[in-house]
């Protein structure tokens, strides 16, 4: 027997549980071929619901809120507010249906692939968030992939993650985008205050130097004036007295 999705009766919200029919448990969940057993009815049970505003899961940090716009293989492709998020099909627990979306004529862009181990791969070399909250998120550039994990690069360090702990991925911007036109910001800052304190002290350069020249023109004019009319007395005096 496998997990998978078994639509109650519906009421208002919609609801559709996972109903765990494992009697071993433990062992089951962690087989391969029955997460892919489980995960593909997942789909398409969800397939019926495309076009329409969904919730994957209840709540936490594993609830994913947005439009329902395909269901290419075993996982989902959602169109929220934060973006395409593509969610793992093993990992949904609940569907909740709600109203039809109006921006269904609005196309968006989404990568299609046969399976969510076949997505991973396509989006090999670009920046994306690995799960959406909680300690299991995880931004970085996807280096590689293989058959069990996939290596992100984030920061200066190297991070391994398995595969079945991967329950949403969505394309991220480059971080190093952001680096930069902050520097810009700052460089700019800093020009400005640079001039600023330029410009303060060539006024204040100014008014110290017209100052400082006036008063020494004043006081060597003062002196020559004042020294002239005391040489031009000592010298008419001179001249009377012969």
């Amino acid at each position: 027997m496998y997990m998978g999705f078994y639509p109650v009766q519906r009421q208002n919200a919609g609801y559709y549980p996972v109903q765990n029919q494992t009697s071993g448990g433990q062992h089951a969940r962690r087989s391969g071929g029955n997460r892919t057993h489980r995960s593909g009815a997942q789909a398409q049970q969800a397939a019926n619901l495309v076009g329409h505003h969904v919730k994957i899961n209840r709540g936490g940090p594993d609830s994913v809120e947005g439009t329902l716009i395909a269901v290419p293989g075993d996982y989902l492709v959602l169109s929220g507010a934060d973006g395409v998020v593509y969610v793992n099909g093993s990992h949904v627990k609940s569907i909740t249906e709600g109203n039809r979306s109006q921006n269904r004529s609005r196309s968006v862009d989404f990568v299609s692939a046969s399976s969510f181990q076949s997505l991973l791969s396509k989006l090999r070399l670009q920046f994306v968030q690995i799960n959406r909250g909680g300690p299991e998120k995880t931004e970085g550039f996807l280096a590689e992939i293989n058959s069990d994990f996939l290596l992100l690069i984030v920061g200066r360090e190297f991070v391994r993650v398995p595969l079945f702990h991967i329950k949403t991925i969505s394309v991220t911007s480059n971080k190093s985008g952001n680096n930069k036109s902050g520097s810009n910001n700052n460089n700019k800052s800093g020009g400005n205050k640079s001039g600023g304190n330029k410009s303060g002290s060539n006024k204040s350069g100014n008014k110290s130097g017209n100052r400082s020249g006036g008063r020494s023109g004043g006081k060597s004019g003062s002196g020559g004036r004042s020294g002239g009319g005391r040489s031009g007395g000592r010298g008419g005096s001179g001249r009377s007295g012969r």
